[in-house]
C-alpha cells in the first residue's frame, strides 16, 4: 500500500496491483482475519469469533445446507414463528381481557358486601364482614346473615345442626325433596328466603347470580338424618332413612363437624356465649360412634 493516495498517479497504481490481486486469486478474494490480520486481541471478542466459526462449521455440516429445500423450509419455519408470535399476542389479550372482567367482578363483589353491611362505604371490614371471615366451609354471606337475623337463636341444638347440614352436603342425590317436619321445614324456609334475598341483591349489583339455583345448592337431603343422629340414632338406623352412600354421610357429617366449629369461633367473634354454647353442644352430638372413629377397622 502507498503512503500517500492523493495523487492521480498512485491512485491509478493501486487500481492495477487490486486488479493483479483479483485475477491471481480467480476473484475469491478473502476476508481479514479479524485476530491474525487487523491484530483485535480481546479476548471476548476472540470468544465471539470461535463460537462463529464452530456455529458456521455445524451449519455446513447440516443436511440441508445447500439442498433445494432449504428455502422453502426456511420459509416454513419463518411462517411458523409468525404464527406463534401471533398465539403469544392473543393469549396476552385473551388474559388481558379476563383481568377486566375479573376486576368488574370485584368491584360488583364489594358492592354486594357494602349492601350488606360486611363493609363500610370506604370498604373497611365491619364486625359483620369479620364473622364472615371466620367461615369457610360453607356459604359464609347467608350463614352471617341467618346469625345476624338471629334465627340461630330461636332453633334448638339439633334443629341447628339439622340446618347446617344443607351447607355441607352437596352430592346428588336419587331421592326426592324429603318431607320434613314442621319443626325443621319452617328454618329451611327462612334459610331459603335468606337465600333469595342476597340472590336478589347481588343482582341488582351486577352481580349475576342465578336465585333458583343459589337457593337449590342448600341442598335438604339429610336434614332428617342429621336431626334423628343428634337424638340418638344409630348409625344402621339413619342408612335406612337415605339412599346416599354410607362413605357420604361420614363425609358430610365430618365436613357438618368443622362448619360447627367455625361456626362457634364467628359466635365468639361477636360475643354471643350462647350461640357458641349452641353449635359447641351440635359437635358434642354429632362426633360420637362409627362415624368419627380413627379407623373403620378398629
Amino acid at each position: 500500500m502507498p503512503k500517500d493516495l492523493a495523487s492521480t498517479k498512485e491512485r491509478s497504481e493501486m487500481r492495477k496491483r487490486i486488479a493483479e490481486v483479483g485475477r491471481r486469486l480467480d476473484g475469491r478474494i478473502p476476508l481479514l482475519d479479524p485476530v491474525n490480520d487487523m491484530g483485535i486481541r480481546d479476548a471476548t471478542f476472540q470468544d465471539l469469533v470461535t463460537k462463529t466459526t464452530t456455529l458456521e462449521a455445524k451449519l455446513k455440516e447440516h443436511r440441508l445446507f445447500g439442498s433445494a429445500d432449504e428455502g422453502r423450509l426456511f420459509s416454513a419455519y419463518q411462517a411458523k414463528v409468525g404464527v406463534q408470535t401471533q398465539l403469544k399476542d392473543a393469549r396476552r389479550r385473551i388474559a388481558e381481557a379476563q383481568s377486566a372482567v375479573q376486576l368488574d367482578e370485584l368491584k360488583c363483589r364489594k358492592r354486594v358486601l357494602r349492601r350488606l353491611g360486611y363493609t363500610t362505604a370506604e370498604d373497611v371490614i365491619t364486625m359483620k364482614g369479620r364473622v364472615a371471615c371466620e367461615i369457610t366451609s360453607g356459604d359464609e354471606l347467608l350463614l352471617s346473615e341467618l346469625m345476624f337475623h338471629g334465627v340461630f337463636n330461636d332453633l334448638t341444638t339439633e334443629q341447628t345442626v339439622a340446618l347446617l347440614s344443607c351447607f355441607v352436603f352437596q352430592e346428588k342425590s336419587k331421592d326426592e325433596p324429603p318431607k320434613l317436619q314442621e319443626d325443621l321445614a319452617v328454618p329451611l324456609r327462612v334459610m331459603q328466603e335468606s337465600a333469595r334475598q342476597i340472590a336478589q341483591i347481588s343482582n341488582e349489583c351486577k352481580l349475576r347470580v342465578v336465585e333458583e339455583e343459589y337457593v337449590a345448592s342448600f341442598r335438604p337431603e339429610l336434614m332428617d338424618v342429621v336431626n334423628a343422629w343428634c337424638r340418638g340414632a344409630k348409625f344402621s338406623q339413619i342408612c335406612r332413612m337415605t339412599e346416599v352412600f354410607e362413605g357420604s354421610l361420614i363425609r358430610a357429617f365430618r365436613r357438618l363437624e368443622e362448619l360447627l366449629r367455625q361456626m362457634c369461633m364467628a359466635a365468639k367473634a361477636i360475643g354471643n356465649v350462647d350461640l357458641e354454647n349452641k353449635f359447641a353442644d351440635g359437635i358434642t352430638k354429632i362426633k360420637r360412634d362409627i362415624i368419627f372413629a380413627a379407623s373403620l377397622y378398629l
